[in-house]
């Protein structure tokens, strides 16, 4: 087991991800699959439908940093090899006290919204050099399906805008389609998340999204296979968030 040297870019199969603890079908896939799972609980502190997302709950910048909200998600055996970071800003079930976590890293870059982002999260990434692309979407993490370093898909125009000035690969797709209960729609990042270097797994069935042959036209694209880990239609959790790789 290593740890993966840059967030959401495995570069072999992955040994472990982040997920929520309401994908249970999902879960089952991935553990035999190989797959360890660190189960993300509720905060109730977190609006109700969404106190078990990881995306809302925990940030893996590279390598062996994680950014976390709630302290007791910072202890115990999954996470003791972790260097676990709490930031100062308190949960909260109002944006944007949900989001401060809520961000996407790809390579040297952190799309994010810098109003709305922890400040330990923005201090972390001018520490170390990140290229910052700001966007007005808060919930970024949860807009974003990452294909590779330099391609992503999004739901959301202002990713779409910002980020064709530093991609090289900016697909946009239709709002919709995918389930979230509690909310007229989820997102594309909030049903994904990449299992090895070419392997992108959906909690739920692609063919469920009214764009789903443009998003098998951009994953064959790029080689990336398709991997549905349920048979629901989509349904945002949070994203499947990798941690690890063999």
């Amino acid at each position: 087991m290593r740890y993966i040297k840059k967030a959401n870019l495995p570069q072999n199969p992955v040994s472990m991800v982040a997920i929520s603890n309401s994908a249970g079908e999902s879960i089952k896939k991935l553990n035999s699959n190989g797959i360890k799972t660190f189960i993300i609980p509720d905060n109730p502190l977190l609006p109700y439908p969404v106190r078990s997302h990881a995306d809302l709950q925990i940030l893996h910048m590279g390598n062996n940093d994680i950014f976390c909200q709630n302290e007791h998600l910072c202890i115990g055996e999954t996470v003791s090899e972790f260097n676990m970071h709490l930031i100062r800003e308190a949960a909260g079930n109002k944006y944007p006290d949900d989001v401060r976590l809520n961000c996407t890293i790809i390579g040297n870059k952190i799309i994010c919204n810098e109003k709305t982002i922890s400040r330990d999260i923005l201090e972390f990434a001018y520490i170390n050099d990140y290229i910052i692309i700001n966007v007005n979407q808060g919930y970024s993490r949860c807009s974003i399906c990452v294909i590779d370093e330099n391609t992503i898909i999004t739901d959301d125009k202002s990713i779409f805008a910002a980020a064709g000035n530093f991609l090289n690969d900016a697909e946009l797709i239709s709002k919709g389609s995918i389930v979230l209960n509690g909310y007229n729609y989820g997102f594309i990042g909030g049903c994904s998340g990449k299992l090895s270097k070419n392997e992108i797994g959906f909690n739920g069935m692609i063919e469920t999204h009214k764009d789903y042959k443009k998003i098998i036209d951009i994953l064959n694209r790029n080689k990336i296979i398709c991997t549905e880990l349920c048979s629901a239609p989509l349904t945002d959790i949070g994203g499947i968030i990798p941690l690890t790789e063999y």
